[in-house]
């Protein structure tokens, strides 16, 4: 029977209306037993009339009471009931509650089994912060190269206004764990990826002023030449100045008559 279905009568339909057995379980939760409440959720969730917040809210229940693997049961039949994007709040708070019940570590491989059981069918619009916990996860726990490869696929996962977030996040996180040296690829392939100009822009700046602080003048000139093609000297001023500064302090006549080749043409 649907509830739904206005050609059934009332009395058939009555048993399946979420809004009258949230009512019990409310009344369960505040004068019944613990047992007593568990069953009036298990029916609702036998019934397939639950909502992903009666999910979380039995969840949590349970937790409440010390039952921990039962709560996480309830996350995994709300899984197994809901398709994306009604599941997403009830995966973030179950691997959530997962990492910080097994803080210390020691349920490490089936965190993983569950961030890739997530991430598996996860859309675009829903990525992000679900990378950045199983991230987070690897770096305190894992592997560094883990936590970095992570970060990487994130990239290619998130949705294109979120891309340059994404970048600098792992950007920052491989200069802290590799080193900046580390950091080229990752400018590169952002510089490739990325699909906005104002951001390739703000991403080749980054890098040639990384090559100038190693030393790398050529690199470095290297990377403004092939900026310049998407900076109209008549609206992006700053980045012709920029690079007239850097040939200034660390080029010659000839570089520098080369820029003004480079502006020219492009002009």
């Amino acid at each position: 029977v649907d509830y739904y279905d206005a050609n059934e009568a009332v009395q058939l339909r009555l048993h399946k209306s979420l809004k009258l057995w949230s009512f019990y379980v409310d009344l369960e939760e505040c004068y019944g037993t613990f047992q007593t409440c568990r069953a009036v959720y298990d029916r609702i969730l036998d019934l397939r009339i639950a909502t992903p917040q009666i999910i979380i809210n039995y969840a949590l229940y349970l937790e409440e009471n010390k039952y921990y693997e039962d709560g996480f049961r309830v996350y995994e039949k709300g899984i197994a009931l809901f398709k994306w994007p009604n599941v997403y709040d009830i995966w973030l708070t179950y691997l959530c509650k997962f990492v910080a019940r097994y803080s210390d570590g020691s349920k490490l491989e089936r965190a993983r089994d569950l961030f890739e059981q997530c991430l598996e069918h996860c859309p675009p619009k829903f990525a992000k912060n679900l990378y950045l916990l199983y991230a987070k996860l690897e770096e305190q726990h894992g592997l560094d190269r883990r936590a970095l490869k992570i970060y990487e696929r994130a990239t290619n996962a998130v949705e294109p206004k979120e891309k340059e977030e994404m970048f600098n996040v792992y950007i920052k996180r491989c200069g802290e764990m590799q080193g900046i040296t580390a950091t080229r690829e990752i400018y590169e392939k952002a510089i490739e990826s990325l699909e906005e100009e104002r951001a390739v822009r703000d991403m080749c700046l980054r890098y040639a002023d990384l090559e100038r602080k190693l030393g790398e003048i050529d690199r470095g000139r290297a990377i403004y030449s092939h900026c310049s093609q998407m900076c109209d000297p008549r609206i992006h001023n700053d980045f012709w100045q920029t690079w007239k500064e850097f040939e200034i302090k660390h080029g010659n006549e000839d570089t520098m008559r080369e820029m003004l080749r480079i502006k020219r043409s492009v002009q």
